[in-house]
């Protein structure tokens, strides 16, 4: 397992550590910063790697191109799941 956060490189989000402080952005401002399966993913282990970093110990989740997110990707996650749950069970689950 990774214990130092400065050799992370994530493909889906901006990592930057500077004096035991991560900065993360998400990185798709031109939609908004939107997440996606795979944003999830890397997240998921990032989070799970930043609790055993050596070099880490606060992380600021800041904004990117004046936004910070848009919620789930229609076209990655939303569309996706009308296809598995059809659009009425969806409004449902929401």
């Amino acid at each position: 397992p990774m214990t130092r956060m400065a050799e992370w490189r994530p493909q889906h989000v901006r990592w930057n550590l500077a004096d035991r402080t991560g900065i993360l952005r998400l990185d798709r401002p031109e939609r908004k910063n939107p997440l996606t399966f795979d944003s999830y993913a890397e997240l998921r282990d990032g989070f799970r790697a930043m609790a055993e970093a050596e070099d880490l110990d606060v992380v600021v989740f800041a904004s990117n191109g004046g936004n910070f997110c848009s919620g789930g990707d229609v076209h990655d996650i939303i569309g996706p799941l009308i296809g598995i749950f059809g659009i009425l069970s969806l409004f449902q689950f929401a």
